[in-house]
């Protein structure tokens, strides 16, 4: 009798060739790029500060105190600017939410190489080969063709990932020991928690969002005002404790929600 060889199922292995990190400029999913171009000059309290051609990867602001301080560790210019921010009317702040490395590769590739692959880098480099992740309510349906970025390590994988929504899921969760599956849920995450946390400060009076200015008002505005971070924002009006905060982005760090949102989805399917 002969028997059946049941191959295992391909996992997905960085190759750390750093091509991801050498092209980062006008990088981002179609679908985001659509929205920020109808939305983000000014119609919603979140303003874009840059071009989007110009844009890279995002930074969280905490994540941004990080690459500041590694920069100078590495002996380079990390060259992070301010890229996404609310003008708030009530203060005449300027609270920065996102930046970006302005430069055309990542300052920390070294010879094709992260010069600082081995700390806790930022969720848009931990994610590759992802885009977003499968539960991020984009109104399209989350699919192999619309999850991923470019990526040489992915062809092995690519034609084994199902069609099957909830058999997606369950794949990708098995094939990628290298945790970007997780980072990319948490990531999307994250987004969700700044939207509903922007949303939470306006209906609290805690700020009054300048919106539908004329942008270059509010670009001018934005950059001779007072200028703070989102999560300083936070604990400065007494939104979250420091406390808090500080134990908000370890949960974050350690992907907590992605974890608990991948095993409820598993054991309820």
């Amino acid at each position: 009798m002969q028997l059946k060889v049941i191959q295992p199922e391909p996992k997905f292995s960085c190759s750390q060739c750093g091509s991801c990190c050498s092209k980062i400029r006008g990088m981002m999913p179609r679908e985001d790029k659509e929205f920020l171009e109808k939305m983000a000059y000014g119609k919603m309290p979140l303003i874009q500060l840059v071009p989007l051609e110009q844009m890279t990867f995002p930074l969280y602001d905490w994540e941004a105190k990080r690459f500041k301080k590694w920069q100078h560790e590495a002996g380079i210019d990390g060259k992070i600017k301010p890229s996404r921010a609310i003008l708030d009317l009530n203060t005449n702040t300027a609270i920065i939410v996102t930046y970006f490395m302005d430069s055309d590769a990542c300052p920390f590739l070294k010879d094709n190489k992260c010069s600082i692959y081995y700390t806790k880098r930022a969720y848009v480099c931990r994610l590759f080969p992802f885009n977003r992740g499968p539960f991020l309510d984009t109104g399209e349906k989350a699919s192999k063709e619309n999850m991923f970025g470019t990526c040489g390590a992915m062809e092995s994988v690519m034609p084994h990932i199902p069609e099957n929504y909830t058999d997606m899921v369950k794949f990708l969760n098995g094939a990628f020991p290298d945790g970007s599956f997780g980072n990319a849920v948490q990531h999307d995450i994250v987004i969700e928690w700044v939207n509903k946390t922007i949303v939470a400060l306006i209906k609290k009076r805690l700020i009054r969002p300048a919106m539908n200015y004329p942008y270059d008002f509010l670009v001018k505005r934005i950059s001779n005002a007072e200028k703070i971070d989102f999560t300083d924002f936070l604990v400065k009006s007494n939104y979250f404790s420091s406390g808090e905060m500080e134990n908000l982005i370890k949960r974050f760090d350690n992907n907590s929600d992605a974890k608990e949102k991948i095993e409820e989805f598993i054991k309820n399917n």
